[in-house]
């Protein structure tokens, strides 16, 4: 029964990062990297945003993705541009985004202008 449980929840957070790898690699995506122990810090407007898909990634339940978007301190934001970074937002130190949504929508609306 311990088996099933550790074969389950490895499948569960391997199809789930793959997934996280495949929508931050399609279009214009704003990452929000944060950890559980500091939920309290989340970036809650995020789905005010418009005009790009959103990804929240936690770094304790997926560190591959800590590592290879060097994340240092949470919450961070990345936005992707077809799976390229094209800007970042990384908190302050009491582990807070100063950015206001504007400059973050801006940003978002930059990268969706430059296809034209």
């Amino acid at each position: 029964m311990k088996l099933l449980k550790i074969l389950t929840t490895f499948c569960i957070l391997f199809f789930s990062s793959n997934l996280i790898a495949q929508q931050i690699s399609d279009g214009i995506v704003l990452a929000h990297f944060n950890a559980e122990w500091n939920k309290s810090n989340a970036v809650t407007w995020l789905d005010s945003l418009e005009d790009c898909n959103l990804a929240k990634i936690d770094i304790v339940k997926y560190p591959k993705f800590q590592a290879k978007h060097k994340i240092v301190v949470v919450p961070t934001l990345i936005l992707f541009k077809d799976g390229e970074e094209v800007k970042r937002w990384q908190a302050n130190v009491a582990f807070k985004i100063e950015e206001e949504i504007d400059i973050i929508q801006e940003a978002v609306d930059e990268q969706n202008l430059s296809d034209f």
